[in-house]
């Protein structure tokens, strides 16, 4: 395993990361270009950050409600280990990591592919990542595209998210980045379970039309979904979208 490195992702803020270019790229969609900006939260909130990577937005939402109780899950044990440095860099409390991934149901031995030069892309589902390399190939060489997704295959397991959703609290927000896995996690949360979730912001790829079906999905757990582009994706880049879905 590959230890995490301090990285200088803006001037003068540095955080502890597994890939320089992943973590640049996520330090600007997240604190300088405004991805989660629209979102409200209480003074206390409860927030689920599924897909934690190494803790940047779990980092966003502290800096910005530094009360807030935390819930990290994130199934890579390079990106696990930088979390938990970055957690103790900044002295960020009331945070708990999970190392797993979540989906519909229980299981072991799981079969993940992991791109060390681009984490935040790592998926269960590496065969519909087809699109995001030809988007990338408008940026990059060819070269560099084969290298950001020379992976390797890591096994993890998998939990339900309602194993960690209290019924005295509600989930002021649930955030979702799991490349492929969205409605899989969502349909581990319990029926009984659903009201408590105030707020869901996903950011999905919409391969096979998986953007319509979340937005069915959060509408049957009684939520209104809207769909937003990324305020930092391209202009021609018809592949992520971020849905934020609020319960009335």
């Amino acid at each position: 395993m590959t230890p995490p490195k301090l990285t200088e992702v803006a001037e003068g803020f540095s955080v502890h990361a597994v890939s320089a270019l992943d973590a640049r790229f996520l330090y600007r969609e997240m604190f300088e270009g405004g991805t989660y900006a629209g979102i409200s939260l209480p003074d206390e909130p409860f927030v689920i950050d599924v897909g934690a990577n190494i803790g940047l937005f779990t980092l966003f939402v502290k800096r910005r409600r530094p009360k807030a109780r935390i819930v990290a899950f994130e199934p890579l044990p390079e990106l696990v280990a930088a979390l938990h440095a970055n957690v103790a860099e900044f002295g960020l409390h009331d945070v708990s990591v999970h190392e797993t991934a979540l989906g519909s149901e229980e299981a072991a031995g799981v079969s993940f592919r992991y791109y060390p030069l681009l984490p935040s892309s790592s998926t269960l589902y590496p065969q519909d990542q087809g699109q995001l390399r030809e988007l990338l190939a408008r940026s990059f060489p060819p070269r560099v595209v084969e290298r950001m997704f020379q992976g390797r295959e890591i096994t993890v397991t998998v939990d339900r998210l309602s194993r960690h959703i209290r019924t005295d609290r509600p989930v002021d927000l649930l955030k979702i980045d799991a490349v492929g896995s969205e409605l899989e996690i969502l349909r581990g949360v319990d029926a009984d379970l659903r009201p408590l979730l105030r707020n869901v912001v996903i950011d999905v790829q919409d391969v096979h039309g998986r953007v319509d079906e979340l937005c069915l999905y959060l509408r049957e757990m009684g939520l209104e979904p809207s769909v937003l582009k990324p305020p930092m994706a391209d202009g021609e880049d018809t592949l992520n979208h971020l849905i934020h879905a609020v319960r009335p």
